[in-house]
């Protein structure tokens, strides 16, 4: 027994009947227009009555019956044989006044709408698909499908209620429509298919920005289809061999980094979708800017041509990296000076010249260095030349292999001399062994024997003619090979034991089960520029012997993999702006960091205008940073179009555009290349307040809409009128927005037109971000746009995206999704561990979360690692929960050095730690000292020095100053906080040292220095005369000695 055609009033109870009989018994339950009947989510309103007996009874109860309920009911029995519907049955619920035409009685009409609208599809090319889509009303609509005006549903043949497209073979994209109608109406309703095939090749790049080490690419999608991400190839030019790629670029914008300077590079890219990647672009080709040479001119040799004139002659670099503009060769005789004391002779575009004005019988040391219009390179190695008449030069190559247990072979490339009598060769065994002397007749290699096994060897080579003895080679060393009879039976394996000297990783290593067979071993995964200590040990089947003497090597710098930090933007005016930033953290620099590069561009609605500009910051040799305590205000820039120097910290550019937005990003570069860029910084240069604020505000305030505002006296449109068309007109409605979040921490974001536009639509506008940050992205988009990849989603974060459109009025009201995209570990490290407030069994820890795009989530606590480094396999943990980040480490040992890091945690678990760094306690005797130990004032010939010292400070321990290289020694009262030395020099740097007396390690220190003010004015000015009667007075200055530096 199925249900009947039922009428209801409005709040009276319905009751839907149905009896269904099987084996085993059926299970009875309720669809309404199509759709399950969900009796858990009405607040039992809507309830099914079941009863047991034959047959199973499952009726459909409603109480307070409401418009909503109204529709086509179906009973459906389901047991394992089967399914079976009942035939639908209308339920009508009416007011107390309204009449319906049920058969011959009255009955309400329903105009048709979709109870079951069509959804969109996206399929591989030839696939199928089934769109159903169903209507319902008084009377029961027509449903039929049109493509375009094409009719897909026969005239004769159109179902009542519901209808199912089936489509196969698709080869090409199309919108379908439903259309239901009835005598009351008709709607529709459409159905986009979507036909996903490989991406089309895109639009052939464009270099927008060179550097040494970079090329900036810009390129069109070539696609009017979405595109996940993109595929960027390169390789040298003319090269055979295959391109490199860089994966997951998600924008038609990126910087390839890692090149060589002043190289020739082809470039093309490729469009990837979720089918797969597509055909490659056009190539471009291009060549990298030029760079000072990463390295040192070759062969450097120098030989006598007199008495006070040297010949001295090289090699172009290995490494230009650019075009050589010319060479500098540097001199002196006393090599222990800082090379910028050497004498110097300028080379243009040749590769020899000649030094005179030499003093004779002296021995000088030469280095030469190369550079093109960026800088200079690196220096040579110097040599060493006698300016004696006839003598020769050093001896090139030399080198040294061992051969055996007992004999080393020397090899060398002869210096270019007329005449070479015989070579000098001075030895040693080790490094204070007693010097040995050998003449060595002329040729180019000697074996020396009768040497001891397993042993270090240092060596020295020069060349003598009739005319006497030339310098000496730099001293080069060799070990012996180890001797067969210490081996005390027969090798079986050797092992590696290494471990970083200054890296982050400062666990030892070893390697196990090297084959007897092998002399030399590959280690790999080790951290980039780091120096390691490698020993190795030999085994017998007894067991290791002892371990080789270790031997110190540094691995190779890359480019940086961390960005600069803290970068910093403020306007200075409208014109300028100022960037300032912090070197990237240590163990992400991989190298000495040469200089920084600054990039910025105009933004308009989100997106980058115009040519993107480019400054180079490089550093002096002095300047080049190891440590991440550099802050660049010292190396801070003004940013314009017109360099002018204000200092050495600041630079000054100026023309940028009034109340315009610049996105600025900064990176570091070594030898390698430059490394990660900083996250772009948004600055608006200031310009005039807008206008019209107060008319808006008047507007708003009243009942503006409601009022017809009058023309001006000229017959125009004046200000009010525009602004009441602005703000009363009406403007398009929400669109349709759909959110997918990849797994390349982006998301597409597609949208549809709204349905009510209210006039041709003029464009959309996208707001988005971080729910917890402010300000939200804002970008326009044409109004032919209907998707944007959103780059950079964060793991562990919810993102908040706010659409809307625009007609010629204005935009229209939004509309708002939200996505959450899952947590996972951190992938940063926490930034700035660093320790203040140390006693002698505590000290304070603090630092801060990792960077925002590596936290993956809320960080829900961390984890700190100690340890004495005197203990290093007995590391002590601890948890900080709830996730401060600064904690009192409490319980150690007095005048100790710990070594701690720290990680973060989210739910998911720990990410990496970060860099280690180390404090040391305080000796029990002097847990308390002085602090701030400064020169406050400085005069010609004293220096007034002040410090703070803690409350709790023991008055009767002094302390001591030091200074004038530790010659001189004051003693202070411990109460004392400053204290006047007098009696010295003026214009004389001094070195000030504070010290409690401490034990007899020699207590605690601090250090300054100051320099005194040059004795230029001798007497003071002098007053010549009465005020006259203008109110002047003459004064005599004292006279200045002519040779005085004056500023």
């Amino acid at each position: 027994m199925g249900p009947q055609l039922k009428v209801v009033e409005r709040t009276r109870t319905a009751t839907m009947l149905c009896a269904a009989s099987g084996n085993p018994d059926p299970e009875i339950t309720w669809f309404k227009d199509f759709l399950p009947v969900d009796t858990s989510n009405n607040n039992g309103r809507i309830k099914q009555l079941r009863s047991g007996g034959t047959p199973i009874r499952g009726a459909l109860q409603i109480e307070q019956s409401e418009e909503s309920d109204q529709g086509k009911y179906e009973c459906v029995a389901t047991n394992s044989a089967g399914t079976r519907y009942s035939a639908p049955a209308n339920l009508y619920v009416r007011g107390r006044n309204d009449v319906i035409l049920v058969s011959s009685e009255l009955v309400r009409r329903v105009p048709p709408r979709f109870s079951i609208p069509p959804t969109n599809h996206e399929i591989m090319p030839g696939g199928s698909v089934n769109i159903t889509c169903v209507a319902v009303g008084s009377p029961m609509p027509y449903v039929k499908w049109m493509l375009g005006a094409e009719d897909l549903t026969p005239e004769d043949d159109m179902p009542i209620g519901r209808n199912v497209l089936e489509l196969n073979d698709v080869r090409q994209s199309a919108n379908y429509t439903c259309v239901a109608m009835s005598t009351l109406g008709v709607i529709e309703a459409i159905a986009q298919i979507t036909v996903k095939a490989l991406p089309k090749p895109p639009g052939t790049p464009v270099v927008t920005e060179s550097t040494a080490t970079s090329i900036t690419l810009t390129w069109d999608s070539g696609n009017p289809e979405p595109v996940s991400y993109y595929i960027i190839q390169h390789k040298p030019k003319n090269s055979e061999e295959p391109f490199k790629e860089i994966d997951g670029v998600a924008t038609t914008r990126y910087s390839v980094a890692g090149l060589s300077p002043y190289s020739d590079y082809e470039f093309r890219v490729v469009a990837v979708n979720n089918i797969g990647r597509g055909p490659p672009s056009e190539p471009v080709l291009t060549q990298t800017s030029e760079q000072a040479p990463s390295s040192a001119p070759r062969d450097v040799q120098a030989r006598m041509l007199s008495s006070t004139t040297i010949l001295v002659q090289w090699k172009e670099p290995e490494e230009p990296n650019g075009q050589i503009q010319g060479y500098r060769v540097y001199y002196t005789m006393d090599p222990t000076q800082h090379v910028n004391n050497w004498m110097k002779h300028n080379v243009a575009d040749s590769q020899i010249t000649t030094i005179g004005n030499l003093v004779p019988q002296k021995t000088y040391s030469v280095k030469v260095l190369a550079f093109t219009s960026i800088g200079d390179g690196p220096l040579s190695s110097d040599i060493q030349v006698i300016t004696q008449t006839g003598v020769p030069g050093q001896p090139l190559n030399f080198k040294a292999e061992p051969e055996s247990e007992t004999s080393i072979l020397l090899s060398w490339t002869p210096p270019r001399s007329d005449t070479i009598a015989n070579y000098e060769l001075v030895y040693k065994d080790g490094e204070h062994g007693e010097e040995q002397r050998i003449t060595i007749e002329p040729g180019t290699s000697y074996r020396l024997q009768g040497l001891r096994p397993n042993s270090l060897y240092h060596f020295r080579l020069a060349a003598r003619s009739p005319q006497g003895l030339g310098a000496s080679t730099a001293e080069i060393s060799a070990r012996t090979m180890q001797s067969m009879e210490k081996q005390n039976g027969i090798i079986t394996e050797y092992s590696i034991k290494y471990a970083a000297v200054d890296g982050e990783d400062d666990k030892p290593h070893e390697i196990l089960g090297i084959p007897s067979d092998t002399t030399k071993y590959l280690l790999e995964q080790l951290e980039k520029w780091t120096e390691y200590q490698i020993t190795v040990t030999a085994h017998t089947d007894v067991g290791p012997g002892p371990e080789s003497l270790s031997v110190l090597i540094r691995t190779d710098e890359d480019v940086p993999s961390g960005p600069p930090r803290k970068v910093e933007v403020e306007a200075v005016n409208s014109t300028s702006v100022k960037v300032s930033w912090r070197s990237p953290v240590p163990n992400k620099q991989h190298g000495q960091i040469r200089g920084y590069q600054v990039h910025y561009v105009r933004m308009e609605n989100g997106e980058p205008k115009g040519q993107p500009m480019l400054k180079d910051v490089m550093l002096a040799d002095a300047q080049w940073e190891f440590d991440d305590t550099t802050e660049h205000g010292m190396y801070s820039r003004v940013l314009s179009h017109c360099y002018s120097v204000v200092s050495f910290q600041d630079m000054i550019i100026s023309g940028l555009q009034p109340e315009t937005s610049y996105s600025l990003t900064v990176t570091a570069y070594t030898t390698k290349g430059d490394g990660a860029r900083s996250k772009p910084k948004l600055v608006s240069t200031t310009g005039a307040a807008i206008l019209g604020i107060h008319f808006m505000r008047l507007l708003r305030n009243g009942d503006a809409c409601g009022v017809v505002l009058p023309l001006s006296s000229d017959g125009n449109v004046n200000i009010w009128s525009v602004l009441h068309s602005i703000l009363c007109a009406p403007v398009p409605g929400k669109p349709r927005l759909v959110i997918n979040h990849t797994q390349m921490n982006t998301a597409l974001i597609q949208w549809h037109p709204p349905v009510d536009t209210f006039g041709p639509l003029q464009g959309y506008r996208l707001k988005f971000g971080r729910k917890d940050m402010e300000p939200l992205t804002t970008l326009e988009f044409s109004e032919k746009e209907d998707h944007f990849t959103a780059t950079d989603i964060h793991k562990g974060a919810s993102y908040i995206f706010r659409l809307s459109a625009r007609n010629k009025v204005g935009f229209g009201e939004e509309m708002v999704k939200e996505i959450s995209v899952p947590e996972e570990v951190p992938t940063g490290f926490p930034q700035n561990l660093h320790s203040e407030g140390t006693t002698s069994t505590s000290v304070q820890l603090s630092w801060q979360p990792p960077v925002l795009a590596e936290r993956n989530g809320i960080i829900t606590k961390y984890t700190l690692l100690y340890r004495d480094i005197n203990i290093p396999l007995l590391p002590m943990e601890q948890f900080i929960v709830p996730a401060d980040t600064t904690m009192t480490l409490s319980g150690l040992k007095p005048d100790t050095t710990y070594d701690v890091k720290v990680r973060a945690h989210t739910s998911k678990g720990p990410g990496p730690y970060s860099p280690s760094v180390q404090f040391r306690t305080l000796p029990v005797d002097q847990a308390v000292f002085a602090k701030n130990f400064h020169v406050k004032a400085v005069m010609k010939t004293s220096v007034l020095l002040s410090w703070e010292i803690p409350e709790n400070y023991n008055s009767a321990m002094p302390f001591k100053i030091l200074y004038d290289d530790g010659k001189m020694v004051e003693e202070v009262d411990g109460r004392a906080t400053q204290k006047l030395i007098v009696n010295l020099k003026p214009e004389k740097s001094y070195s000030f040292v504070l010290t409690n007396r401490g034990n007899s390690a020699g207590g605690l220190q601090h250090r300054v220095t100051a320099k005194t003010a040059p004795d230029v004015l001798r007497t003071k000015p002098a007053f010549i005369g009465k005020t006259n009667l203008d109110g002047m007075i003459t004064v005599q200055l004292p006279e200045v000695p002519a040779n005085e530096n004056i500023k």
